[in-house]
């Protein structure tokens, strides 16, 4: 594999607007929707009867968690964006009061799946934050992560690199891990092949503040845009709590 990718970060994309108001209430559940399926259209997401992402594009995540009713057996549904007569995709969960949960579109249109994700939103120790990874790149095979800190070579033989992942593999999603508060460069490799960058967030760092708890997602590029996109990313998106008293928007 021989083939460079430009660099390619992207910080934070808020692209979903919620139709839930009013306070936070004993019997809901919160859903957060990431739209990583390549090829797929915008779409909407309805959890039980409560629109949970509207309009949200491939490479997105929703800028907050939207409030949902709990349950056994609630459907979610994926319809392409207007449309709410036909799901593309439905899968039905339960939602337990007060959980926290993140829906993730993985793989092509063709072969699309729903991941439901339990989020745990309790606040990493003093000076640190929390980080999961997730593997949403059906093209690129088995990866290496390395997170380090910037500007780091992965190749010098006279300080090796160790990946904080090895061998990861398509559709897989980290537990949160927690690593003190800083500035990290997170470059993604073919396994066991540090000297082919496919994703890089760049020598300068991504700052990570303490307290703070993350979802990273490794992309396919994207083949909707013209031309098609040819570069592999890394989509960053900070999983924060409702407030209670101010609902979720």
């Amino acid at each position: 594999m021989n083939i460079q990718f430009p660099r390619l970060f992207t910080r934070f994309v808020a692209a979903a607007l919620f139709a839930v108001t009013g306070c936070g209430s004993s019997s809901s559940a919160y859903v957060k929707f990431i739209h990583a399926s390549p090829g797929a259209p915008n779409v909407d997401v309805v959890v039980g009867s409560k629109y949970a992402a509207q309009n949200a594009a491939y490479g997105t995540a929703t800028s907050s968690y939207a409030k949902v009713d709990t349950g056994t057996n609630e459907a979610i549904q994926v319809f392409a964006t207007g449309s709410t007569s036909k799901p593309v995709i439905t899968k039905t969960q339960t939602l337990t009061t007060n959980q926290y949960y993140t829906v993730i579109a993985l793989n092509t249109p063709s072969s699309l799946q729903l991941s439901v994700e339990n989020d745990d939103l309790t606040a990493p120790t003093s000076g640190n934050c929390k980080l999961r990874v997730v593997h949403a790149a059906p093209s690129a095979g088995a990866v290496d992560v390395y997170v380090t800190a910037p500007g780091v070579s992965l190749t010098n033989p006279m300080n090796p690199v160790k990946p904080v992942l090895s061998n990861f593999t398509f559709g897989t999603v980290t537990p949160y891990l927690e690593v003190p508060a800083g500035s990290y460069e997170v470059r993604v490799t073919p396994t066991g092949n540090p000297s082919v960058v496919a994703i890089d967030t760049g020598a300068t760092g991504v700052p990570l503040a303490a307290g703070d708890i993350y979802t990273a997602v490794a992309l396919n590029p994207n083949p909707s845009t013209n031309p098609p996109g040819t570069a592999f990313s890394l989509l960053l998106t900070q999983d924060m709590p409702v407030q209670m008293g101010m609902g979720s928007y």
